[in-house]
C-alpha cells in the first residue's frame, strides 16, 4: 500500500539529556560499559584468561589510549603498547655484544597491546609473534629475512618473555587473519566483540552528552542544550537512523572541534544554529566531489529532467560514499530501458561495459526474474530490453536502483509515461517486494538538493521510499519545512505494483483465471505488444 510520509515520522523524539561524568573512561569505550566490566573481570583473572582478543570500532586506532587506560588498571605491571609494529620493533635488536630490548621483551611479565591489521599485511610477522606466545622465548634465528633484519646477529642467545597478549581490531581483520591461519581465533582464552552501533535509550543520553561535552576546550565557547540536540540529530543522521547510534565517535568529535573553533569569537555559547551551518561550512573546504556534481547541475551538464513526462526513463538514487559521513552525497541519476524485436533478452549496459559491480548485476537479474513470471504464460516474450544509468561513467554497485530500472523497463515495454517530478529508491525481490536500502537520509537529501537547484517552487515533487525505510528517516528541518508546504512529498510503498497507478496512472493488473490481464491495465498494455509483435512474426 502506497502511504504518504508525514513530516513528523522524519524526525527524531531523542533529545540530549544533562550530561553525566564519564568516570574515566576513554571516549571510544563510554558506551562500552559491559564490555569493559567484563574485560576487567578477565585481566583479574590471568590463570584463566591469558590472551584476549577485542575487536571493535576505533579501539585500533585509539591503542595508546588504550594503554594508557589500563595501567590506571594494572599498576604493579608493565604495560607496553606498539601501534605500528615491525619485526624488530618486537624482537629488539641483537648486535655483536649487547641487545636493545623491542616491546616483547619490555613486557615481560605484563601486557603487550598490538593492532591486527599490521599482521594480516605481514603473514611473517605473525608466526614469529605466534612463535614467541608458543614457546615463552624470542629466537632470532626464527626471524624471517628482511630488510629490516640483515644486520643483526641471529646467533644472540633467545631472550625470555612471558607476557599477556592483547591484540586489538575490526571483525573484518580477524577474519582475514583467520585464512592466515585457522587456528587463530582458538589462541585467546577470553574474545571481547564490542557492537559498532547501539540503540538509544534513555539511560544512554547523559552518556552521551557528557561524552560531547568532555570535547569541549578551554577558552572555547560552551555547547548549549540546543546544540547537544543537534549534535544528537546529526549523529543519528550520519548513521542512517532514528535511534541508533553509530560507535565510530573520531568524526563527531572533530566536527565538534571544528564548530567551536569557526565560533570563538564572541561567542558565549555554541547553540543549534551553530551546529546546523556546521557541516556546509566544512563541506565548502572539503567536498570537492559534491561541489563539481552541483556544479554540473547547475550548468546543465547533467541533465536531471523535472517536467513534462518521458517514456522509459526515471530518476533513481545512488550514493557517493567516500572518507567520511560528511563528505558522502547523494546523486539523482537517470535510469533508462529501451526495448526492440527480439527474444527476451535483458541487457545491463553497465554490466557490458565493466562498470556494473556483482551486487548491481544481481538486481537486473532480479527485476529480469520478476519480468519473466510476470509473463511467463506468454508464448515468446518477444522483446529484448536494455537499461542504462544514463551520463555515467563510474562503477556503479548495490541494488538499491532496482525498483526504478524495473519502473524505467515496464514504462518501455507498455509505451506509457513517467513523470519527471518524481524519484525512487529501493531493491526488489522477485516477487517484486519493494525492500529496504541504506542510506535513504542521504538519497532524499539528493532528490531535495537537485529539485532546489533546477526545480520551480510552484511545482510539487514526490520521492518513493521502500516501507521498511521509515525507521530509519532522519531528515533536516528544512526538507521537513518543505513537507509541511506540499512541495515535496514522500511516500512508502511496499510492493511495485502500488506504485503502478500512481506513476502511470492506470492499475498494475491480476491475472484472471483465461490467462489474461484485464483491459486497461498496466500488463495488459505490455502483452498486447508482444502479442502484435508474435503476430506479426507469424504473418
Amino acid at each position: 500500500m502506497l502511504r504518504k510520509v508525514l513530516p513528523g515520522q522524519t524526525e527524531i523524539r531523542f533529545k540530549a539529556a544533562k550530561p553525566a561524568k564519564l568516570n574515566g573512561l576513554p571516549d571510544f569505550l563510554v558506551f562500552h560499559k559491559e564490555e569493559v566490566r567484563t574485560f576487567r573481570q578477565a585481566l583479574g583473572n590471568p590463570g584463566l584468561f591469558r590472551h584476549i582478543l577485542i575487536t571493535g570500532p576505533e579501539i585500533e586506532a585509539n591503542l595508546l589510549q588504550f594503554g594508557q587506560y589500563l595501567e590506571g588498571i594494572v599498576k604493579d605491571q608493565p604495560v607496553v603498547a606498539e601501534p605500528n609494529p615491525t619485526l624488530l620493533s618486537l624482537a629488539g635488536f641483537p648486535f655483536e655484544n649487547k641487545y636493545r630490548p623491542g616491546k616483547i621483551s619490555e613486557a615481560n611479565g605484563g601486557l603487550l597491546l598490538l593492532p591486527i591489521k599490521p599482521f594480516v599485511e605481514d603473514p611473517d610477522l605473525y608466526y614469529f609473534l605466534k612463535g614467541v606466545l608458543l614457546t615463552g622465548k624470542i629466537d632470532f634465528l626464527s626471524l624471517p629475512e628482511g630488510s629490516d633484519s640483515t644486520n643483526i646477529n641471529r646467533f644472540h642467545p633467545s631472550i625470555d618473555s612471558r607476557f599477556r597478549l592483547i591484540l586489538v581490531g575490526e571483525e573484518t581483520e580477524v577474519d582475514s587473519i583467520s585464512q592466515i591461519d585457522a587456528d587463530f581465533y582458538g589462541s585467546f582464552d577470553f574474545k571481547i566483540h564490542m557492537p559498532y552501533e547501539i540503540s538509544l535509550e534513555k539511560s544512554w543520553l547523559p552518556i552521551f552528552s557528557g561524552l560531547v561535552k568532555s570535547w569541549e576546550k578551554p577558552g572555547y565557547p560552551p555547547l548549549d542544550q540546543a546544540a547537544l540536540d543537534s549534535l544528537l540529530e546529526l549523529a543519528l543522521r550520519w548513521n542512517d537512523s532514528q535511534t541508533k547510534l553509530s560507535l565510530h565517535l573520531s568524526e563527531l568529535r572533530s566536527f565538534v572541534r571544528e564548530v567551536l573553533a569557526f565560533n570563538n569569537k564572541g561567542k558565549k555559547a555554541v547553540g543549534r544554529a551553530e551546529i546546523e551551518a556546521g557541516p556546509s561550512l566544512i563541506q565548502k573546504r572539503t567536498a570537492i566531489h559534491k561541489r563539481k556534481y552541483i556544479e554540473n547541475i547547475k550548468e546543465g551538464l547533467i541533465g536531471v529532467p523535472l517536467k513534462g513526462k518521458k517514456t522509459g526513463r526515471i530518476n533513481g538514487l545512488s550514493v557517493i560514499l567516500l572518507q567520511s559521513s560528511l563528505l558522502d552525497f547523494g546523486q539523482v541519476n537517470q535510469v533508462s530501458a529501451r526495448v526492440s524485436l527480439g527474444s527476451g533478452n535483458l541487457i545491463n549496459i553497465e554490466r557490458e561495459v565493466n562498470l556494473s559491480g556483482s551486487l548491481h548485476d544481481k538486481g537486473v537479474f532480479i527485476l529480469q526474474s520478476y519480468i519473466k513470471g510476470m509473463f511467463s504464460h506468454t508464448q515468446s516474450f518477444g522483446l529484448d530490453a536494455s537499461i542504462l544509468f544514463e551520463q555515467n561513467s563510474s562503477p556503479i554497485d548495490g541494488d538499491s536502483a532496482s525498483c526504478a530500472e524495473l519502473l524505467a523497463l515496464l514504462s518501455a515495454l507498455s509505451g506509457l509515461e513517467i513523470p519527471c517530478n518524481i524519484a525512487v529508491t529501493g531493491a526488489l525481490s522477485q516477487y517484486g517486494d519493494i525492500l529496504p536500502v541504506g542510506s535513504v537520509n542521504t538519497k532524499i537529501q539528493a532528490w531535495y538538493d537537485v529539485i532546489r537547484l533546477t526545480g520551480s517552487t510552484r511545482d510539487k515533487y514526490k520521492i518513493y521510499i521502500p516501507k521498511d525505510n521509515m525507521r530509519d528517516l532522519n531528515l533536516p528541518r528544512e526538507i521537513r519545512e518543505s513537507m509541511k508546504k506540499g512541495n515535496f512529498q514522500i511516500f512508502s510503498c511496499s510492493h511495485v505494483e502500488d506504485l503502478i497507478p500512481d506513476i502511470f496512472g492506470v492499475p498494475a493488473g491480476r491475472i484472471s483465471k483465461s490467462g489474461k490481464y484485464p483491459n486497461g491495465s498496466l500488463f495488459r498494455i505490455i502483452e498486447e505488444r508482444i502479442d502484435r509483435k508474435r503476430d506479426g512474426e507469424e504473418a
